[in-house]
């Protein structure tokens, strides 16, 4: 059995723009700046907000684990969002 469907690149990046507005919604960032925000921003907004510090034995270590968790897990799907609209838009743009 095979199934065939067909890449549809305008429903790609509508998708993956409303993941990546939802992320940054999480990240506290207007949706007025939604347009003039770059990935780098992002990611550095992130390393700003989820600090973890495993060597200091006054923080709990199960707090930080959760906080350096966060911060992989939103630092990922910024980024895949953010390549899966670049190429997105490539295929709008030339397909």
């Amino acid at each position: 059995m095979t199934i065939k469907s067909e890449y549809n690149s305008l429903e790609d990046l509508e998708i993956n723009s409303q993941h990546l507005a939802s992320f940054l919604y999480i990240l506290g960032i207007n949706e007025d700046k939604f347009n003039n925000f770059s990935i780098d921003e992002a990611i550095n907004l992130i390393r700003s907000r989820y600090v973890y510090k495993h060597s200091n034995p006054d923080y709990n270590i199960a707090a930080q684990e959760y906080i350096k968790k966060q911060n992989i897990l939103l630092s990922r799907c910024i980024r895949r969002c953010w390549f899966s609209i670049q190429y997105a838009i490539y295929e709008v743009k030339n397909g």
